[in-house]
């Protein structure tokens, strides 16, 4: 039986006018009039309840189609080092919309096709969690420390540290974990971007608070991670924005970042 024999024989049903259907009589003359045969009465029920469970599905693809969003502004708090991957597998599955990134100032007006990866959840908005990671300590392989199996917190604070301006979500997530662990590191610069810091950090040139999954650590890069003791500090990145968890767009970035993440780490 097909669609169309649902629809008639529904039709059939409430307005008496005979047809026949799914291999059973459906109906019988009574006269000039019809009426509903036991199979009848006992298939309509799965009738009305298929037809009205299509009626849900197309009236959810009419709503999804006016939710269409023709351009998205992504605002890289963090994590901007996904940028690549990020834009190529986007434009791939959205190649009719126009993406912004922007990593360094904020949009005024945040609508719905204004999108935040963060690692401060926003509370106007829906935050959707991607990854959680550790942060650890990355320290260049020529530095005495590096040869220390765990970190003590004298170290911390004996030891100059290079770190994000104030400003920046990561160094905020930082700076509230060592308040909490009344740790107060030995700052001996800053610097407001966190290319320029993963830069510093890679050639082996400071040491800094690094978290080891967005920003890809490496065995053979140089420097080592390491941990303090007795301190676990950790950071969730979030996607947020006005838009439901489960809108096709949320979906996909949240996809796209996670296996970058899973297959680089």
């Amino acid at each position: 039986m097909k669609l169309i024999h649902l629809q008639y024989f529904k039709k059939v049903f409430e307005t008496q006018n005979i047809t026949q259907a799914a291999g059973v009589t459906l109906f019988y003359h009574t006269g000039r009039n019809i009426e509903a045969t036991p199979y009848a009465h006992t298939f309509y029920p799965y009738v009305t309840k298929t037809l009205a469970i299509l009626d849900d599905g197309f009236r959810a693809v009419t709503a999804l189609n006016k939710e269409i969003i023709t351009s998205v502004t992504l605002c890289l708090e963090v994590a901007s080092v996904s940028v690549p991957n990020l834009i190529r597998i986007f434009s791939e599955k959205h190649p009719d919309i126009k993406l912004t990134i922007i990593q360094h100032h904020l949009p005024e007006n945040i609508n719905e096709s204004v999108l935040f990866i963060t690692s401060d959840s926003k509370p106007d908005l829906n935050n959707v969690p991607i990854i959680k990671e550790p942060v650890l300590v990355a320290i260049p392989k020529s530095h005495p420390l590096a040869h220390k199996a765990i970190l003590q917190t004298s170290d911390i604070e004996q030891t100059p540290i290079i770190m994000l301006s104030p400003s920046n979500a990561f160094r905020n997530t930082i700076d509230m974990a060592l308040e909490a662990n009344h740790i107060h590191p030995k700052i001996s610069s800053t610097t407001d971007d966190p290319g320029t810091l993963r830069s510093i950090i890679n050639q082996g040139l400071g040491i800094t608070f690094f978290p080891q999954i967005s920003w890809s650590y490496r065995a053979n890069d140089h420097f080592v991670l390491k941990e303090i003791a007795d301190i676990s500090i950790e950071r969730t990145i979030y996607l947020s924005s006005t838009l439901r968890k489960d809108h096709p767009l949320v979906e996909t970035i949240m996809t796209t970042l996670r296996e970058w993440f899973i297959c680089h780490n």
